[in-house]
């Protein structure tokens, strides 16, 4: 429902209230007045149809505002501020959704060799954050939750990029939180800056076929199901002896 519809319906009950108000005082006020004459069943009948008019109003005002006008204003708010984030998504990308993803090779805190070429033929999930942003600290804890829960898979791997942090710092922020996912330091954005302009937490997924098929900035909990949805889609595509899980 337009904003114009909805003045125009609350005008219509607005005015329709006021002539069964008017109803009831007049009905009323003639009932008492005529109390011991007949008349005063017809100004009853009337004044319990104005009370019966008001409420039905009531009603019908409640419906158009929680059942009608507040439902549609939430989709247009909810329509706009995806329109907003796509948008944002897509000026501060230099990778988008359906972009061959650039290769790129680093060594993680743990003296491991990541190489996305190498890569290739596997579920990869590629997540940038900083020490000092706050949405990525929110969002890490679930992108450990996603590791703990594929990392046995050997169509899986993952990624956490510091930007712009040290290999020192990476290390103790990952020890001040129980991080144990690959996590390798940018310094000087090298890599984040293959991907993107600006922004952060962002998140990726590459396909084995090094295509990427999901792309998000900031920290949404929406996003964070398509993550879990797209990941799922990609490793039931692997082939059965890349998407089993290694029995330990």
């Amino acid at each position: 429902m337009s904003g114009e519809t909805y003045n125009l319906v609350v005008n219509f009950i607005a005015i329709a209230m006021y002539i069964a108000i008017g109803v009831l005082v007049f009905s009323l006020g003639f009932m008492l007045l005529r109390w011991k004459t007949p008349k005063r069943r017809g100004h009853a009948l009337r004044l319990l149809s104005s009370v019966i008019t008001i409420l039905g109003l009531y009603a019908l005002l409640y419906v158009v505002n929680f059942w009608i006008f507040l439902p549609s204003l939430v989709r247009e708010k909810i329509a706009e501020e995806n329109a907003f984030l796509e948008e944002r998504l897509t000026k501060t990308s230099i990778v988008l959704v359906g972009d061959t993803a650039p290769d790129f090779s680093v060594a993680t805190i743990d003296g491991e060799l990541f190489s996305l070429a190498a890569a290739r033929g596997e579920v990869v999930l590629i997540n940038f954050y900083s020490n000092w942003c706050g949405p990525c600290r929110l969002e890490l804890p679930y992108i450990q939750q996603i590791w703990d829960e594929h990392k046995s898979n050997p169509g899986f791997r993952l990624l956490v990029i510091g930007r712009e942090e040290t290999e020192e710092k990476v290390k103790q922020f990952c020890e001040e939180f129980d991080f144990t996912f690959p996590v390798a330091p940018d310094p000087e954005r090298e890599i984040y800056s293959q991907f993107a302009h600006e922004l952060i937490p962002r998140t990726l997924v590459i396909s084995p076929g090094g295509k990427v098929v999901f792309s998000s900035v900031g920290f949404y909990e929406d996003d964070l199901e398509k993550l879990k949805l797209v990941l799922d889609q990609q490793l039931a595509g692997l082939p059965l002896e890349k998407s089993k899980p290694v029995v330990e």
